[in-house]
C-alpha cells in the first residue's frame, strides 16, 4: 500500500504538457486581443489630435477675418474653395494641412457675410474639417 499513496502523490507534482500547451494558448489570445484593442486606442487619438488641430487652424483663419477692416474684408473674393489666393498650406500638430475658404457675401441676410473655412488633411484616409461663421460687413 505505501507505493499506491507514493504514486498520488507523484501523480499530482505538476502539470501536463498539454495543460501548458492550453494555458500558453489561452494567455497568447489574451495578449492578441490586448495588442490589438492598444492599436485601436492609438490610432484613434491620432485621429482625435490631427481633427483637434484642424478645428484650430480653421478657427484661427475665421479669427483672422473678423479681425480685418471692414474695407479689407469686402476686397476678398472668395467665390469658391478652388480660387486664386483662397488657400494655404499650415501646420499644427506635426502634420501639414490644406486649408480654403469661402465667402458668400450677404448671405444669410444683407450685410453679413458666410464664411466657410475647409481643412484638409491625409493619414489614413483623406479628412475634411469646414467651420462656417457669420461676419458683419
Amino acid at each position: 500500500m505505501p507505493e499506491d499513496n507514493e504514486m498520488k502523490i507523484r501523480a499530482n507534482d505538476g502539470f501536463t504538457l498539454v495543460e501548458v500547451l492550453v494555458a500558453a494558448t489561452i494567455f497568447v489570445f489574451a495578449l492578441l486581443g490586448l495588442a490589438a484593442g492598444t492599436v485601436s486606442v492609438l490610432r484613434t487619438n491620432n485621429t482625435s489630435q490631427l481633427q483637434v488641430g484642424a478645428v484650430n487652424l480653421a478657427q484661427a483663419k475665421i479669427e483672422e477675418f473678423r479681425a480685418m477692416s471692414a474695407a479689407a474684408f469686402a476686397a476678398l473674393a472668395c467665390p469658391s474653395y478652388t480660387s486664386n489666393g483662397c488657400s494655404d498650406a499650415p501646420a499644427a500638430s506635426g502634420k501639414t494641412y490644406g486649408r480654403s475658404w469661402r465667402i458668400t457675401a450677404n448671405a444669410p441676410v444683407t450685410g453679413v457675410s458666410t464664411i466657410d473655412v475647409q481643412v484638409n488633411w491625409s493619414e489614413y484616409a483623406s479628412r475634411t474639417v469646414t467651420v462656417s461663421a457669420s461676419v458683419a460687413q
